[in-house]
């Protein structure tokens, strides 16, 4: 899986909501911040656990950390 080119795979509300995960936070909270449903934010976390080929926020964590690690080395 590789991060790098996220910005360009993922559209501009998919990147906010992938930052918002990273910041820890859930769906409801995510919604709350964004003034979108709930629902809504499920749907773009699908979209974006598919555009990075992952099947979880952990996965988007590990990933983004991961990337990150190798980006300072």
């Amino acid at each position: 899986m590789s991060f790098e080119n996220y910005n360009e795979v993922l559209s501009n509300r998919e990147q906010q909501i992938a930052e918002k995960i990273l910041e820890g936070l859930p769906n409801k909270r995510i919604a709350s911040q964004l003034f979108i449903s709930e629902r809504t934010v499920k749907f773009h976390c699908h979209n974006i656990y598919k555009k990075l080929n992952i099947r979880s926020r952990h996965a988007l964590v590990a990933g983004y950390y991961q990337q990150m690690a190798s980006l300072q080395s």
